[in-house]
């Protein structure tokens, strides 16, 4: 194993070194509603349906979501074959039963969470500390609860926001083709 993947392994286990009760909760949790996307899917749907202006943006997180899987899982993934934390060492505790059968690198948590923030705060820019948060903590809780590493979240990240900026182009759907400004959003 290279320097640089031994000095990976050694930060996740700085990074994941710290258990309470409590924090397992809540970084499982964090990682459970990352799955698959789904509270990016459940905030599109929201979205939509509170602000139906927006139901292009809502199409636009369900595009984002789908290709950063495409890219992830169907690509990245089994060119790379990087082993799971749990699966390279055995003695490394995973917070939750769980244990994903795929490969480590990249994290499609990350790369979801922050396809979806992208698009997120290209339509609601006033919450965009808000998505880019809940993006940074989905992500982080996989290197904490030990499925992840962090280059694998790091790597993740650029490629949701690299699928992000493709689906976006820049600019929210709502706004292609018409001069009208963007639909206020209640604070």
């Amino acid at each position: 194993m290279s320097s640089f993947l031994l000095q990976d392994a050694a930060l996740r286990g700085v990074l994941s070194g710290y258990h309470t009760p409590w924090l397992d909760w809540v970084m499982w949790t964090l990682s459970a509603i990352g799955g698959a996307g789904a509270i990016w899917l459940v905030i599109a749907v929201v979205m939509a349906a509170w602000l139906p202006r927006l139901r292009p943006v809502a199409w636009q997180v369900v595009l984002a979501l789908t290709l950063s899987q495409i890219v992830v899982d169907g690509v990245v993934k089994p060119i790379v074959g990087r082993a799971r934390p749990f699966v390279a060492e055995p003695t490394i505790s995973v917070v939750g039963a769980y244990r994903p059968p795929t490969y480590s690198f990249p994290s499609g948590h990350a790369a979801q969470s922050f396809a979806a923030a992208i698009v997120l705060a290209s339509a609601l820019p006033r919450r965009r500390a808000w998505w880019f948060l809940l993006a940074a903590l989905i992500a982080f809780s996989r290197i904490y609860i030990g499925v992840h590493y962090p280059l694998d979240v790091a790597v993740g990240i650029v490629v949701g926001l690299a699928v992000g900026l493709v689906v976006t182009g820049g600019a929210a759907w709502y706004t292609w083709g018409s001069a009208s400004a963007p639909p206020a959003v209640p604070r």
